[in-house]
């Protein structure tokens, strides 16, 4: 397998720009690659603000199955259900840190384990930062079946290098708009494929195809036995558009919107709007990181109170198995 050290192409002529803490809007160009995939507003100072670390982030009754945080920076685990988890997802890369072993930067990654696939959702800015958090966390690479690629800015795909030079040979899901050169450069060492709406990369693992037009995007869908999790990169076409495509793809509820909402720079107004939608969409849990902004993550906490979950590095979030 060929080395791709250069995969960071400064020449790349279209962008892997970094999604802002400040909103991007849609007149806003994405940056070219080569420039930093961390804003100055998101230094480490602001970043890296520890999380409070619950026992446990829900509470379940008897007949709704438990979305359950695991405490994973102590020797003491959240208590497990009787049933096995269905569905893992550990949040390896985010400003912020969950686990006060791991490191945080600027960008977004986290590991789906469902079923017999594990995929990889986005791969945040910094490789090192990425391998390293994921050694502690002990995630072996060459478990990893696949990596989904939410958009074109280097914040979430930066770490790709560094894990394809681990020797691993993931399949690469990523957008038909991701630059010619990018897709080239990542086919020297490993597969792609370019999606399309409504493609499964494995059971139960859909996406919502490209969306958007100035800054394109997919998100993950993932279609379990107690509703639909959707989880987002940055949601530059509008978090409420991206959970509204999942919603008319199936029939199931929204079970959990995880990742990051972009919406940094909306007022109250908009943000409440926003809630509205989460609301008359049935979404019935939320888990808002990244570029989301503080404001609207404390809106949602407020709106959803135990039905929230405060994620950051090292979270690990497990839906259990089961009828609701």
């Amino acid at each position: 397998m060929k080395s791709i050290q250069g995969f960071m192409l400064i020449g790349i002529l279209l962008a892997l720009g970094a999604c802002s803490p400040a909103e991007v809007t849609p007149e806003q160009t994405i940056m070219p690659v080569g420039t930093t995939s961390e804003s100055p507003a998101a230094s480490e100072a602001n970043l890296v603000t520890p999380y409070p670390v619950p026992i446990e982030a829900f509470s379940s009754t008897p007949t709704s199955p438990a979305i359950r945080l695991t405490e994973t920076n102590s020797d003491v685990q959240a208590v497990a259900t009787s049933l096995p988890p269905a569905l893992t997802i550990t949040i390896i890369y985010d400003n912020n840190v969950y686990d006060q072993k791991l490191s945080s930067a600027w960008g977004f990654s986290a590991l789906v384990e469902y079923r017999d696939h594990t995929l990889l959702f986005d791969t945040g800015g910094d490789g090192q930062l990425l391998m390293e958090n994921m050694r502690i966390l002990g995630i072996d690479p060459t478990r990893i079946d696949s990596v989904m690629l939410s958009h074109a800015h280097d914040d979430h795909t930066g770490g790709l290098t560094a894990l394809l030079n681990s020797g691993v040979e993931p399949i690469v899901y990523l957008l038909p708009s991701f630059p010619s050169a990018f897709k080239r450069q990542i086919e020297q060492s490993t597969q792609i494929n370019e999606v399309f709406p409504g493609q499964s990369f494995a059971e139960g693992l859909w996406t919502t195809g490209e969306m958007g037009t100035t800054i394109p995007e997919q998100a993950l869908v993932i279609q379990t036995e107690q509703g639909l999790v959707v989880i987002t990169g940055c949601a530059h076409p509008g978090i409420v558009a991206i959970v509204e495509q999942a919603a008319a793809m199936f029939t199931e509820p929204i079970r959990l919107v995880l990742g990051g909402f972009h919406l940094g720079s909306k007022s109250e107004t908009e943000i409440n709007a926003i809630l509205a939608d989460f609301r008359y969409l049935e979404v019935e849990q939320v888990a808002p990181c990244h570029c989301t902004g503080e404001n609207a993550i404390t809106m949602f906490a407020a709106e959803y109170g135990d039905d929230f979950i405060q994620i950051g590095a090292g979270s690990i979030i497990r839906l259990d198995a089961g009828d609701r």
